[in-house]
């Protein structure tokens, strides 16, 4: 650290110097890397504040020709002159078309946000928040326009955020030494590695990292904390509505996805072809092509809807392998990184989805009366045995005791939530608070604003309740909705919660002053989860402590999966 700081403070007084020489502006910050000068640009945050902006700085060389399905390999060449760092970099190929601007193969890329850069006065690095974005390890990145900092900036801390491999070109496996897998996870560490080697030169403490991240992103935030790679290389962890202990969460048989998805791309993948010929095919694919084969592999409507996840890695398949054993093995045994965390979820997570089925006439009578069939797929368990129909009649009879018709919509909204989410939540939330040695925080967002994912019902200026990603909506400034100024009557809340993930990435605790009453944004105190207690925080207009989160609604899940 002492070195690093050292460093900083040598090169600080050159920069003036050398942003003349090579005609950067004079309003521009640069700050000099271990591998030379990198120049940004300025923003500024909800409350007037200088953010210092360093996007598109390159973690990895490019991940493409003989290097696809293989391990990211970092930048180790020093560079000439003055990096430009003034705008995002492509984002990853996705199965989706949601997200504007280029797309690229050539894609590992990471953002840097900093309220204050180090100089030859001031050395002082503020905590790092460090977030794996969201898109089902299929969609999205790590991009200003979705991910901008304006509201997170107000706070005292630095922003990471990245993009790394996703779909089939991040998460293919395998099941072998040909493709092990995991190459987006192995991305997300690289980019990690990256933070504890430059993070000093933008005014960042490489020693006190909070890893955190939303849905997919969070679920590889579990991954990190139960892979010895990424030891030490992050010190408190926020997981957002994704569990590692969710049926979707992990990819079990490799290899059938693998030949499914060759057999789309006109690949080898009959039992006849061996994993190298599928590989060197799919390897030959135009990326965009292959990116864009990823819905070809729903089975009902867009379900099951995660088709490429992170894998247990064949024993001697790999010389660095990511992971090894089963996760919930690894949390059991305590030997993970018991680190302080933050998990949970929304009210209403699968409330869209529920609406697309509810808006869709042949698909909603096709699940009322198909349900024992259909069920197995988006509920992730078996198919077509005497077990799988007495699984589906259970939850057909706890969800739907009336039927289910187009006045459900809060029923399937449920069943998805609990399913995809609320189950592996609690699941995690016990197991890693009996483990660990440090806090387990555990929380419900049931916050309605008046900008959400899913539009207001008839009658109703608000949404019924708080969907996936709605939360974001208020820790991240994007292009997708508006604003939220100072006076919007939104700007309490998001504030709020902002200052209690500050909080959590200075000290450990999201609410270390509310006892006292000291801010005037928080004045409750965040109990931890213990197995006994059950506590949880319900984080709306108002922050209200709870016990017992629908333990009734989950009585039947734990009933079903432990059959």
């Amino acid at each position: 650290m002492k070195r690093t700081l050292a460093f900083v403070t040598l090169y600080a007084g050159l920069l003036l110097q050398i942003a003349s020489t090579h005609g950067v502006a004079s309003g521009d910050p640069v700050v000099q890397t271990p591998l030379g000068a990198v120049r940004g640009t300025t923003m500024t945050s909800r409350s007037g504040r200088t953010i210092y902006a360093f996007r598109g700085m390159r973690y990895s060389k490019p991940p493409v020709g003989e290097f696809r399905f293989k391990p990211p390999v970092p930048v180790t060449d020093p560079w000439g002159g003055i990096l430009n760092a003034t705008e995002d970099a492509a984002s990853c190929p996705q199965a989706s078309d949601f997200l504007s601007g280029p797309k690229s193969e050539d894609c590992l890329f990471l953002n840097v946000y900093s309220p204050k850069l180090p100089d030859t006065e001031n050395n002082h690095l503020y905590p790092v928040i460090f977030f794996i974005h969201h898109g089902g390890w299929f969609d999205l990145s790590g991009q200003s326009s979705l991910l901008g900092p304006r509201y997170l900036l107000d706070e005292d801390i630095v922003l990471v955020t990245i993009n790394y491999r996703l779909g089939v070109l991040g998460f293919l496996s395998t099941g072998d030494s040909e493709v092990p897998g995991n190459n987006g996870l192995k991305d997300q560490l690289l980019a990690l590695k990256w933070v504890r080697d430059n993070i000093a030169s933008f005014g960042g403490n490489p020693d006190l990292v909070t890893l955190y991240g939303y849905s997919a992103g969070a679920v590889s935030v579990q991954y990190h904390m139960a892979s010895p790679r990424s030891a030490g290389l992050f010190h408190r962890a926020i997981s957002s509505s994704g569990s590692i202990l969710s049926r979707w969460s992990i990819t079990r048989n490799p290899m059938n996805q693998v030949r499914r998805q060759a057999k789309f791309l006109n690949c080898p993948h009959d039992e006849k072809a061996t994993p190298k010929e599928v590989v060197d095919c799919l390897r030959g694919k135009d990326a965009e092509e292959v990116a864009k084969s990823y819905f070809n592999l729903a089975e009902w409507q867009m379900d099951p809807g995660i088709f490429f996840a992170p894998v247990i890695e064949a024993e001697g398949s790999s010389a660095q392998p990511f992971l090894t054993d089963d996760p919930e093995s690894i949390f059991r045994s305590g030997k993970f990184a018991q680190v302080p965390w933050i998990t949970g979820t929304t009210d209403n997570e699968s409330m869209e989805r529920a609406l697309a089925i509810i808006n869709n006439e042949t698909a909603l009578e096709d699940f009322s009366k198909n349900f024992e069939r259909i069920a197995p797929i988006p509920f992730y368990y078996e198919r077509g045995t005497p077990s799988s129909m007495e699984k589906s009649r259970k939850l057909k009879d706890f969800y739907f005791p009336g039927g289910i018709t187009n006045e459900s919509l809060q029923a399937i909204t449920d069943i998805y939530t609990d399913s995809a989410f609320l189950y592996g939540a609690d699941r995690a939330v016990k197991l890693i608070s009996e483990m660990s040695r440090s806090p387990v925080y555990y929380y419900q967002y049931i916050y309605r604003g008046r900008f959400a994912h899913m539009p207001s019902e008839p009658g109703m200026d608000k949404p019924r309740g708080a969907v996936h990603h709605d939360d974001l909506i208020y820790l991240f400034s994007s292009t997708i909705f508006p604003f939220i100024e100072d006076d919007f009557p939104e700007a309490l809340v998001s504030k709020r919660h902002i200052r209690m993930w500050a909080n959590f990435a200075r000290t450990g605790n999201p609410t270390p002053d509310a006892s006292g009453q000291e801010d005037h944004l928080i004045t409750t105190s965040w109990l931890p989860h213990t197995p006994d207690e059950l506590s949880y925080m319900e984080i709306g207009e108002e922050l209200i402590m709870k016990r017992s989160l629908r333990q009734e609604r989950l009585a039947v899940w734990t009933d079903v999966c432990s059959t």
